[in-house]
């Protein structure tokens, strides 16, 4: 049996990743620009107090790298990212550049190229900013994380996960949060690295408040635990998402598979079931496989119930083979009347000589000998039988209960042609040989007890009419022959075939 499809890990959606990165990276680079003394004041009030003054110090713009941001920033704003990028780019070749201009002028450049889809520059300068020095730990691991998932979006994965584990060596643990653990095991799973990402994948899920957990947090642990063929994992996950999506087939559809996966038939038969009853299965195979399933556990009567209803209602097609899985379960479960009409449409509808011997088996079961005779007869005409002396041999024994032994007897011979069957064939033309000898045997002494009855009567007829003198005109004895002796004897007593035997001598003579 074909079982159900599991509920497989098929990647990471990335439409909305790259949006939310240039998001996140724009709102970096604009936090860093100060365009205003005041602002950079109240930047720097901001600041943890560990910074020192002297790099508070440098965190400010000259006036005139400060205008070219701002302009670059107008650029990006109006969607003109190219000629953002010509005045960054002239800002960063200016020789009185500092550390923290340029660390801002890299980040906006990086966020123009990949505006412009040049992700490979935009890593490049995001790198490079973080190269300058000039960051702090938090805006050094948040650039991190965008590089990573940048990384990660063009399917550099090993990149990717270098760079969020960077960040997570800057953040350390009271900065780490759920989100960025799910990328670092999304990140190990599409490089295919299952024994280094279920860690982070574990880590992620019980960070996370079980209220909190959505569909696609249960699909990721669920993935790992295939990849590495953690069973007992798999089910506990598998149970939690059926507990609480109870309703939703794909989750029962999993259980069920898993359940056939490990040897547990039973348990994915009663799965199944539970599918059923619920409305859950709703595709031909889906029912189809159901009641395959009642056949192998020896509930055929059952299945082809089920399996009948949903062909009447047009929820399964009306194919041979699906007319030919409720034939058989009809006649596993001995409901010949009802294997029948089934039986009948195959027929008609394949024209092979197999159905119309499953046929004729049915007919020949519910005692219906002439349309079973012409079933057989017809299944052999066609042809392409397994195992032709079978059927020759059943042939006559319909024919036989039909008392045409004579014709019977030449389709044992027929049976007896083949060696699987030959035994079977000659042991019942010996029978029915047997039979007839046995039956033409008792005829004869039938006979010769009639004729021995019959002498015996007459024998005492004659000894009391000779006492009372019965005679005719002539002299001669005359008695009364019983009806049952008289085709043997005449009203003289003299045996009919004797008198006919001297008849026949005189004639002879004369």
């Amino acid at each position: 049996m074909k079982e159900p499809s599991m509920i497989r890990f098929n990647g990471f959606d990335t439409s909305g990743l790259l949006r939310s990165v240039a998001t996140l990276a724009l709102a970096v680079t604009m936090a860093g620009v100060m365009i205003s003394d005041a602002d950079a004041q109240r930047r720097r009030n901001n600041n943890n107090e560990e910074d020192s003054e002297q790099n508070q110090a440098e965190r400010v713009f000259s006036a005139a790298i400060g205008q070219i941001v701002l302009e670059a920033q107008e650029f990006q704003a109006n969607g003109q990212f190219q000629e953002s990028v010509t005045a960054l780019t002239r800002a960063l070749g200016n020789s009185s550049i500092n550390p923290y201009e340029r660390m801002i002028s890299l980040q906006m450049r990086g966020r123009a190229y990949y505006e412009m889809d040049q992700i490979t520059r935009a890593i490049q300068d995001w790198e490079s900013a973080i190269g300058t020095g000039a960051m702090l730990p938090q805006e050094i691991a948040d650039l991190q994380i965008n590089i990573g998932q940048l990384y990660i979006a063009e399917g550099n994965y090993n990149s990717g996960i270098r760079a969020l584990e960077s960040a997570v060596a800057v953040l350390g643990n009271e900065g780490l949060n759920p989100r960025i653990m799910r990328m670092l095991a999304q990140a190990y799973a599409q490089a295919e690295r299952y024994r280094d990402g279920v860690v982070w994948a574990e880590r992620f899920w019980n960070a996370q408040a079980r209220a909190d957990r959505v569909r696609g947090d249960y699909s990721l642990m669920l993935f790992f635990y295939q990849q590495l063929e953690r069973i007992p994992d798999q089910f506990r996950i598998i149970e939690e998402m059926v507990g609480r999506w109870p309703a939703e087939k794909n989750n029962w559809r999993s259980y069920a598979s898993l359940l056939a996966q490990t040897g547990r038939e039973q348990d994915a038969f009663e799965a199944n079931k539970i599918m059923y009853i619920n409305g859950m299965l709703t595709e031909s195979r889906e029912i189809v496989a159901l009641a395959q399933y009642y056949s192998f556990y020896e509930y055929p009567y059952r299945g082809a119930v089920i399996l009948e209803r949903e062909l009447n209602a047009g929820a399964v097609e009306r194919t041979r083979n699906n007319l030919n899985l409720l034939a058989n379960m009809w006649r596993q479960a001995r409901e010949w009347e009802r294997a029948i009409p089934v039986l009948r449409q195959l027929a008609q509808l394949s024209g092979d000589g197999d159905d119309f011997l499953k046929l004729a088996e049915a007919l020949w079961q519910r005692r219906q000998l002439d349309e079973a005779e012409d079933a057989f007869t017809e299944a052999l005409n066609r042809g392409g039988l397994d195992r032709p002396g079978d059927a020759w041999t059943l042939l006559g024994n319909v024919r036989a209960e039909l008392g045409r032994e004579e014709s019977a007897l030449a389709a044992f011979r027929e049976g007896a042609r083949y060696p699987y069957s030959r035994r079977t064939a000659n042991g019942w033309a010996t029978f029915i040989t047997n039979r007839q000898r046995a039956a033409r045997d008792r005829v004869r002494i039938r006979e010769q007890v009639r004729q021995d009855e019959c002498r015996f009567s007459i024998s005492d007829l004659m000894e009391t009419a000779t006492l009372l003198g019965d005679v005719d005109e002539n002299g001669r004895i005359v008695v009364d022959v019983p009806e049952r002796c008289s085709d043997l004897y005449n009203v003289h007593g003299e045996q009919l075939s004797a008198v006919a035997e001297a008849e026949a001598d005189a004639a002879d003579a004369g």
